[in-house]
């Protein structure tokens, strides 16, 4: 099966992009764990192109937490300089974004658009409660030639034995990025579909998650989330809508 056909929602690239960095991450306060650990989730996700079926797609998962080295299957960062609450990392991160021709009837006669892989670096401030974070990554295979950047703030409240942690965040997607995934070229025209140059973006999301260490001796997180489009994508001849919604619920335990 083809990897960037399974996973070409957007809005599943940006649960997934979240939730890398808090997959083994233990309640505010604790000691985080260290070693590997295996775990599963499952993704439902939206996205706005025409036709384009939503997806539930099972995600097994693998990885590995050091004092400084984080995988998590295709997510990969290195700690670089913590200190009073600051975290800055380096990233490698998959952009899990395209389309192939047959997933949608939108996309007939036109050449496939192509998953990536990105470096970038990350910032995360923690105080109290409060979270925040910044981050930045350029496409290092060359399939779009762009970059993307983003920024969230989120909080923790503590209920009983679990976690709830709304967030509010944006994410910056350069126009390279958005004429890659969403233009329409010259040569793909048609009578139905105009030629279309994507310009950059700035998407909002919000999302709620809650999580647990009660069941199966791991962490269970269960998070919901929207994605609400800049108009440069929902302009797009590719698509007919400016929402996308997503749910993800992922276990994770050390081995």
């Amino acid at each position: 099966m083809n990897l960037p056909k399974l996973l070409g929602a957007s809005c599943l690239a940006s649960a997934l992009l979240f939730s890398s960095s808090v997959f083994a991450q233990q309640p505010s306060g604790a000691q985080q764990p260290q070693g590997w650990m295996w775990g599963f989730g499952v993704v439902a996700a939206q996205d706005v192109y025409i036709d384009f079926d939503n997806r539930i797609v099972p995600i097994p998962i693998i990885g590995y937490a050091g004092e400084k080295l984080r995988v998590y299957g295709p997510f990969v960062s290195y700690e670089l300089f913590q200190e009073s609450g600051f975290t800055l990392d380096a990233q490698l991160v998959p952009v899990f974004a395209g389309y192939e021709e047959d997933d949608s009837i939108v996309f007939s006669g036109m050449e496939d658009r192509d998953f990536s892989y990105a470096a970038g670096i990350g910032l995360n401030y923690n105080t109290g409660s409060w979270i925040y974070s910044l981050s930045t990554n350029a496409d290092i295979l060359g399939k779009f030639d762009g970059f993307q950047a983003s920024a969230r703030i989120g909080k923790q409240f503590r209920v009983d034995k679990f976690m709830i942690e709304p967030s509010v965040g944006v994410n910056y997607q350069d126009s390279n990025y958005v004429d890659y995934y969403y233009g329409v070229r010259p040569e793909e025209t048609t009578e139905f579909r105009s030629a279309y140059e994507g310009s950059s973006a700035v998407n909002t999301e919000v999302r709620v998650a809650v999580s647990t260490r009660q069941f199966l001796g791991g962490i269970t997180r269960l998070e919901f989330g929207a994605t609400f489009f800049d108009d440069s994508i929902s302009d797009s001849p590719l698509t007919d809508d400016d929402t996308a919604l997503s749910a993800m619920l992922v276990y994770t335990r050390l081995f």
